[in-house]
Protein backbone atom coordinates (compact mmCIF):
# COMPACT_ATOMS: atom_id res chain seq x y z
CA UNK A 1 0.00 0.00 0.00
CA UNK A 2 2.81 2.84 -1.06
CA UNK A 3 -0.55 4.98 -2.41
CA UNK A 4 -1.71 4.89 0.47
CA UNK A 5 0.67 7.12 2.19
CA UNK A 6 0.61 9.96 -0.74
CA UNK A 7 -3.21 10.57 -0.01
CA UNK A 8 -2.98 13.21 2.79
CA UNK A 9 -0.70 15.44 0.74
CA UNK A 10 -2.50 15.05 -2.30
CA UNK A 11 -5.93 16.19 -0.10
CA UNK A 12 -4.14 18.97 0.90
CA UNK A 13 -1.72 20.22 -2.32
CA UNK A 14 -5.78 20.17 -3.61
CA UNK A 15 -7.38 22.19 -1.05
CA UNK A 16 -4.33 24.56 -1.10
CA UNK A 17 -5.00 24.99 -4.89
CA UNK A 18 -8.27 24.78 -4.62
CA UNK A 19 -8.50 28.09 -2.23
CA UNK A 20 -5.34 29.68 -3.95
CA UNK A 21 -7.87 30.11 -7.10
CA UNK A 22 -11.00 30.70 -5.92
CA UNK A 23 -9.02 34.23 -4.17
CA UNK A 24 -7.74 34.84 -7.28
CA UNK A 25 -11.17 34.82 -8.49
CA UNK A 26 -12.56 36.53 -5.60
CA UNK A 27 -9.23 39.33 -6.29
CA UNK A 28 -10.50 39.75 -9.97
CA UNK A 29 -13.80 39.89 -9.57
CA UNK A 30 -13.12 43.14 -6.88
CA UNK A 31 -11.00 44.74 -9.27
CA UNK A 32 -13.21 44.80 -12.05
CA UNK A 33 -16.14 45.98 -9.27
CA UNK A 34 -14.00 48.77 -8.27
CA UNK A 35 -13.18 49.97 -12.32
CA UNK A 36 -17.01 49.60 -12.83
CA UNK A 37 -17.91 51.82 -9.48
CA UNK A 38 -15.02 54.40 -10.44
CA UNK A 39 -16.27 54.85 -14.17
CA UNK A 40 -20.02 55.23 -13.07
CA UNK A 41 -19.01 57.63 -10.54
CA UNK A 42 -17.33 59.44 -12.63
CA UNK A 43 -19.93 59.62 -15.28
CA UNK A 44 -22.64 60.72 -12.54
CA UNK A 45 -19.93 63.28 -10.98
CA UNK A 46 -19.65 64.82 -14.56
CA UNK A 47 -23.23 64.84 -15.06
CA UNK A 48 -23.71 66.80 -11.31
CA UNK A 49 -20.95 69.39 -12.59
CA UNK A 50 -22.58 69.93 -15.65
CA UNK A 51 -25.70 70.59 -14.22
CA UNK A 52 -24.66 72.71 -11.46
CA UNK A 53 -23.02 75.37 -14.35
CA UNK A 54 -25.87 75.80 -15.21
CA UNK A 55 -24.73 74.96 -18.86
CA UNK A 56 -27.76 73.59 -21.23
CA UNK A 57 -28.13 69.84 -21.15
CA UNK A 58 -30.48 67.89 -23.52
CA UNK A 59 -33.13 65.78 -22.08
CA UNK A 60 -31.68 63.02 -24.07
CA UNK A 61 -27.81 63.63 -23.34
CA UNK A 62 -28.65 63.07 -19.42
CA UNK A 63 -30.95 59.64 -20.43
CA UNK A 64 -27.62 58.50 -21.95
CA UNK A 65 -25.30 59.25 -19.41
CA UNK A 66 -27.75 57.51 -16.86
CA UNK A 67 -28.05 54.57 -19.45
CA UNK A 68 -24.19 54.40 -18.62
CA UNK A 69 -23.53 54.85 -15.31
CA UNK A 70 -26.57 52.11 -14.43
CA UNK A 71 -25.38 48.78 -13.52
CA UNK A 72 -26.07 46.06 -16.15
CA UNK A 73 -28.71 44.14 -15.11
CA UNK A 74 -30.10 46.30 -12.83
CA UNK A 75 -33.74 45.27 -11.71
CA UNK A 76 -33.15 41.52 -12.99
CA UNK A 77 -31.90 38.62 -11.07
CA UNK A 78 -29.28 36.92 -13.45
CA UNK A 79 -28.11 33.76 -14.39
CA UNK A 80 -25.53 32.90 -11.28
CA UNK A 81 -27.69 34.08 -8.47
CA UNK A 82 -30.82 32.41 -9.59
CA UNK A 83 -31.41 29.98 -6.35
CA UNK A 84 -31.50 26.09 -7.83
CA UNK A 85 -31.73 23.27 -5.65
CA UNK A 86 -28.15 20.51 -5.82
CA UNK A 87 -27.96 17.71 -4.21
CA UNK A 88 -24.62 15.52 -3.47
CA UNK A 89 -25.47 13.16 -5.78
CA UNK A 90 -25.95 15.55 -8.78
CA UNK A 91 -22.28 17.18 -7.45
CA UNK A 92 -21.06 13.44 -7.82
CA UNK A 93 -22.77 11.66 -10.78
CA UNK A 94 -23.50 14.77 -12.62
CA UNK A 95 -27.12 16.46 -13.68
CA UNK A 96 -29.91 14.04 -15.43
CA UNK A 97 -30.32 15.15 -18.57
CA UNK A 98 -34.21 15.32 -19.45
CA UNK A 99 -34.39 12.39 -21.72
CA UNK A 100 -32.94 10.63 -18.36
CA UNK A 101 -35.58 11.98 -16.38
CA UNK A 102 -38.02 10.77 -18.39
CA UNK A 103 -38.88 13.70 -20.38
CA UNK A 104 -38.67 13.44 -24.33
CA UNK A 105 -38.82 15.95 -27.11
CA UNK A 106 -41.38 16.44 -29.96
CA UNK A 107 -39.31 14.91 -32.24
CA UNK A 108 -38.80 11.40 -30.11
CA UNK A 109 -42.84 11.49 -28.98
CA UNK A 110 -43.94 12.24 -33.10
CA UNK A 111 -41.15 8.80 -33.61
CA UNK A 112 -42.40 6.90 -31.32
CA UNK A 113 -46.10 8.05 -31.93
CA UNK A 114 -45.21 6.93 -35.80
CA UNK A 115 -44.18 3.55 -34.79
CA UNK A 116 -46.93 2.52 -32.62
CA UNK A 117 -48.58 3.71 -35.56
CA UNK A 118 -47.26 1.05 -37.76
CA UNK A 119 -47.32 -1.66 -35.13
CA UNK A 120 -51.31 -1.56 -34.91
CA UNK A 121 -51.40 -1.31 -38.99
CA UNK A 122 -49.57 -4.36 -39.00
CA UNK A 123 -51.34 -6.66 -36.46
Amino acid sequence: MSGTQYIPHILYSTALTSISMHLLWQRKTAEEDRARFKAQTSILQDLVERLRSGKSISDEEIMKLRNLARIHGEGRESQDKATTNVGWMDVAWGRKSPADLGVSDEWERRDLEQIRKAIETEQ
